[in-house]
C-alpha cells in the first residue's frame, strides 16, 4: 500500500473477510511509508484500509517551564466527591477503632 507523502499521518486498519462482512482486527496511526509497510506486512492476508486522522486523535506536544518537550496527556483524576467520601470512610473507621464514636453517641456493641 503506497500512501501519498502529503497525506501522512493516516490510520491504517486491518479487517478479516468473513461471510457476514469484515471483522475488525487492528489499527495503527502511521507517520511514514515505512510504518505503513510494516503494518501491511504484519497483517498480510487481511483487507487493509487507510483513513484520514481526525483532529481529536492527534497528540499535541508542548514545552514545559524547563524547555523540555512533553506530550499532552489527558488524565482524569479522582472527582472531588470520591475524595470526600474516602475521607469520611477513613474517619468513621478510625472513630470506631479508637472507640470515640461509641463513647460520643453512647453505642453499645
Amino acid at each position: 500500500m503506497v500512501i501519498n507523502e502529503k497525506e501522512f499521518p493516516v490510520v491504517v486498519q486491518a479487517y478479516q473477510p468473513s461471510a457476514n462482512g469484515e471483522l475488525f482486527v487492528a489499527e495503527q496511526m502511521v507517520r511514514n511509508q515505512a510504518e505503513a509497510d510494516s503494518f501491511s506486512s504484519r497483517y498480510a492476508g487481511y483487507v487493509i484500509k487507510a483513513r484520514v486522522v481526525r483532529e481529536n486523535e492527534l497528540v499535541t506536544n508542548y514545552r514545559d517551564g524547563n524547555g523540555t518537550k512533553r506530550t499532552a496527556v489527558h488524565r482524569r483524576g479522582l472527582p472531588a466527591w470520591a475524595i470526600l467520601l474516602l475521607i469520611v470512610v477513613v474517619l468513621v473507621v478510625v472513630g470506631f477503632t479508637t472507640g470515640w464514636i461509641q463513647k460520643t453517641f453512647e453505642i453499645n456493641l
